[in-house]
């Protein structure tokens, strides 16, 4: 069966939901040309849009003119406090913001200094000193009613998620995740009254009764899962901070509008980042203004009274805390990616890992050529299926067109196919990862080996086997060998003991159903290893843990059920398939407890429907784990209960989320990467396992290292790293990505050929350097060397001689070898690369390659599925990701 393929835009899937079909997440399919949005590498460097914001004022007065006036507002006539306290608590406070312009969806950083350290009493929900931190977009920071602009409250119960309020109010007590005040309201009861949310699209939120409560009616725009707000940031011992704050466009959050044209919004392109400091003093205005912020029944304090805890909203204006924020103004990238509208157009299909490259190239290839570059993003085979069928003038791919890897039913199309391979981009997949203490602690040096990435892929910790919570049945036969959770792994702490008792379980995301070439490269990349080959035939590692069953593959003794359909040890599969069939509880008779219903794997832990998805949710820490039963959860006026997801991870309690993520996005999203083992020929045990092996960081140099060994290779088509000898230092899940077009009888009209000669001309000159300007590369890629832009260059032009007819013409006048032995299928001979065409050169077949990507959909709950699915034509859907087709890669 062919995978699905769906709409991207740039960096980030915009308006594609996962549907969920029988409680599992599938891929809805879509097509349609999209204008990539600016890349992060819009108008300026970091450095260069960085701004520091002193509370106390005397900013510059294009800062300043945003900002409440504090020393006015809080000083007596001498400069003193005036009698709030809130002087004295934040006098000395600054708040630096690492960017603000040219902004796209991404993590900017925020630094904090000059407060005291954030102090929590022995009982919980007694908070004081820290920040809390949101996105509005209203056109005036100072007007009346600019706090019902801001993203602000989704973890509060009067939201609707009672669990998320929990949570925070662990650290902050009563009232201060919310957007209202406390009072008797009648319809509420005893509750807040809150102020609205209005959206930028003109929409605002109403009270609405929600699975018998009452909810602020927010949660029709934004939810804990999705929001970009931190309602607690720590403030450290030194009396700082720095955190990361998920910036979002217009495209993710619609509802914010952020980055829109005048026309379209009304409010202009201008956000902000709103940061409300919290002190050690009452939220009371004045002495007159007793029970305004709140009743003493609730925990109020008077004006000026020091508290231990802060009780109280932030948003609201009848508390002082509003009055106490400092606002920063965030431009963002055009999100028409520069491109004039009316001008030719020029769809690319294939790999979203070219994305980020692709928005920033764009900037400057618009100008220069009048044509607008759009990108589908869709599954690997499809993508090559698309370009075999003729409905794609150029796909990027990382894997060859053989037949193999464009399905049964295109193989045929190979034969009449005259493919050239033109390398476009150096990039890599990230195992990204944030791991936090509950103390604050980041952990950024994670070492990870291909046997414990095989662990992950193959469900082989009881975390990642269907089971209720609170449920204490052995799930399957090889329970008593699988250890609970990553954190409880001998092999993961040998390598991470500073992980030991300090982190949560560990939560590992993985993105599908749809198949990658990326996933290729890392299936490769494990088969490599000696110990994780082991491991997937069967044996046991050091400590006796063994690969979940489910993953044996046909004919081993211990296989459930048929077995895998294809031996993991030595045949590469393009996607991450949850093989494991365990339902809980097993007895259908105990259901009744559940109203019923019966827990797997895929609703217990769903996929994301992209690698820049997947990275969105490991920033938020939303694993949206789902094994709780709420059984007040209305699904129909007929049908109540339900399995609910977890909420977000918080540093309250500590974060550990990790997952295959693409390295530009994980960039963006300021990740930290997971340092990668060498593969070895020869297995280790406890005494060696960490001694023995070489772990490599992701970075310039390591992918610089990678790419070298790529394009040294001798090859005839799209070639990877040699797994078995990496040079010193080469990050082992660097891959190629490649250009590929159709110079046969399907080759594309004289303007298209031309228009993508143009692209190929860019890649190997403005575009294959690295910055953060527009047109460069951003972080995530290396250029290509020599040797790839030489090859790319003959493949542009190649595009410029004439179409279809025989064989390209051998410049020297002749025609073209015939592809050498065991080149990839439909591969055309061109000159030898650095030898310009036109010369009397001799001819070998081209190893310009083809790479795949990946369908992309929003993950469940993202704020673009919230804000409406933006789909140029529904074309499929995948009923089960069971049904993955496990395509094995020729090696």
């Amino acid at each position: 069966m062919n995978l699905p393929f769906l709409t991207c835009r740039g960096r980030r899937a915009i308006g594609v939901r996962l549907l969920a079909i029988s409680a599992v997440v599938a891929s809805v399919s879509a097509i349609g040309f999209v204008t990539l949005p600016a890349s992060s590498a819009e108008a300026a460097d970091d450095a260069s849009s960085a701004v520091t914001v002193a509370w106390r004022g005397g900013n510059d007065p294009e800062l300043q003119k945003f900002q409440v006036d504090h020393e006015k507002l809080l000083t007596d006539a001498s400069g003193n406090d005036a009698g709030s306290g809130h002087w004295d608590d934040f006098k000395d406070l600054k708040i630096s913001v690492s960017k603000t312009q040219g902004l796209v969806d991404e993590v900017i950083e925020v630094t904090a200094t000059g407060m005291a350290p954030t102090s929590s009493q022995t009982w919980e929900g007694s908070a004081s000193n820290y920040l809390q931190m949101f996105q509005c977009w209203g056109p005036d920071p100072l007007a009346a009613d600019f706090a019902e602009t801001c993203q602000f409250g989704s973890w509060s119960q009067t939201s609707g998620d009672a669990r998320a309020d929990q949570t925070i109010r662990k650290a902050l007590g009563t009232g201060a995740n919310t957007r209202g005040q406390y009072s008797n309201l009648t319809g509420f009861g005893y509750s807040e009254i809150e102020i609205p949310f209005r959206t930028a699209t003109g929409a605002a939120s109403a009270a609405e009764m929600v699975d018998g409560s009452w909810t602020s009616g927010t949660a029709k725009f934004y939810a804990a899962s999705n929001a970009n707000e931190k309602p607690f940031v720590r403030i450290a011992s030194n009396s700082a901070t720095t955190t990361g704050f998920e910036v979002q466009t217009a495209v993710s959050q619609p509802y914010l509008g952020c980055g829109r044209p005048i026309a379209e919004k009304g409010a202009g392109e201008r956000c902000w980042l709103v940061v409300v400091p919290r002190g050690t003093h009452s939220g009371e205005l004045s002495p007159s203004s007793q029970g305004d912020c709140a009743t003493a029944a609730r925990g109020g304090k008077p004006y000026g009274q020091q508290t231990l805890f802060q009780i109280g909203s932030p948003v609201i204006p009848s508390c002082s805390f509003w009055s106490d924020r400092v606002v920063v103004p965030l431009d963002f990238g055009d999100l028409r990616g520069g491109c004039a509208a009316g001008g030719a157009e020029q769809t690319v299909v294939g790999s979203e890992f070219l994305s980020g490259a692709m928005s920033s190239w764009q900037q400057r290839l618009c100008p220069a050529t009048g044509t607008v570059y759009g990108m589908v993003t869709n599954s690997s085979d499809l993508a090559r299926a698309q370009l075999l069928n003729g409905q794609a003038d150029l796909t990027v791919v990382a894997e060859a067109f053989r037949p193999s890897s464009v399905g049964v039913e295109q193989a045929g199309l190979l034969d009449d196919a005259r493919l050239v391979y033109a390398p476009m981009a150096n990039t890599a997949l990230s195992i990204s990862y944030v791991a936090s203490t509950a103390s604050g602690r980041q952990i950024r040096d994670l070492k990870l080996t291909p046997r414990l990435i095989a662990k992950m892929l193959t469900q082989s910790y009881k975390t990642d086997v269907a089971n209720i919570a609170g449920s204490e049945e052995a799930a399957q036969p090889a329970w008593s060998t699988m250890p609970h959770a990553l954190i409880d792994d001998p092999e993961f702490l040998a390598l991470n003991p500073e992980a030991r008792f300090q982190l949560l379980s560990g939560v590992f995301l993985a993105v599908g159903p749809f198949g990658d070439d990326a996933l290729t490269q890392l299936w490769r990349y494990i088969q490599a290893d000696a110990d994780a080959v082991a491991f997937l035939r069967g044996e046991p590692d050091p400590w006796g843990n063994t690969i979940n069953p489910y993953y044996l593959p046909a004919g081993h003794p211990r296989a459930i059920e048929s077995g895998f359909s294809t031996d993991l040890a030595s045949n590469p599969i393009d996607g991450i398939v949850r093989a494991d069939q365990t339902v809980s509880p097993q007895d259908p008779s105990k259901a009744t407890a559940w109203g019923g219903r019966r827990l797997d794997s895929l609703t217990m832990l769903p996929y994301s429907g992209s690698f820049a998805a997947n990275a969105g949710r490991i920033f938020r820490g939303d694993t949206r784990y789902t094994n709780e039963w709420d059984p007040n959860k209305v699904l129909t006026p007929q049908d109540k209960g339900a399995f609910i997801p977890a909420v977000p991870q918080t540093d309250i309690n500590g974060r550990f989320a990790l997952g295959p993520a693409d390295a530009a996005t994980a960039a963006d999203y300021k990740l930290d990467s997971a340092q990668l083992a060498i593969p070895l020929g020869t297995t280790t045990g406890k005494g060696d396992l960490a001694t023995a092996r070489q772990f490599v960081p992701l970075n310039d140099a390591s992918l610089g290292a990678a790419a070298e060994a790529i394009s040294s290779q001798d090859g005839e088509g799209a070639e990877q790293l040699d797994l078995g000898a990496l040079p010193e230092g080469a990050y082992p899940l660097t891959f190629t990505l490649y250009g590929v077009t159709d110079l046969g009888d399907r080759a594309p009209e004289p303007d298209v050929r031309e228009r993508l000669a143009q692209l190929l001309d860019f890649v190997t000159t403005e575009g294959n350097a690295r910055g953060e300007q527009p047109g460069l590369l951003p972080a995530g890629f290396v250029p290509l060397t020599d040797t790839q832009v030489a090859r790319t260059r003959t493949v542009s032009e190649l595009l410029r001689l004439d179409r279809g007819g025989p064989p390209p013409a051998d410049p020297a006048g002749g025609v073209a070898a015939a592809p050498a032995a065991g080149a990839p299928a439909g591969a055309v001979a061109v000159p030898n690369p650095g030898q310009p065409v036109g010369a009397d050169a001799q001819t070998t077949v081209s190893s310009l390659a083809v790479e795949a990507t990946a369908a992309t959909a929003d993950a469940p709950g993202s704020p673009a599925a919230l804000g409406g699915a933006l789909v140029a034509g529904l074309v499929g859907v995948v009923a089960s990701p069971f049904l993955l087709r496990r395509r094995v890669a020729d090696r």
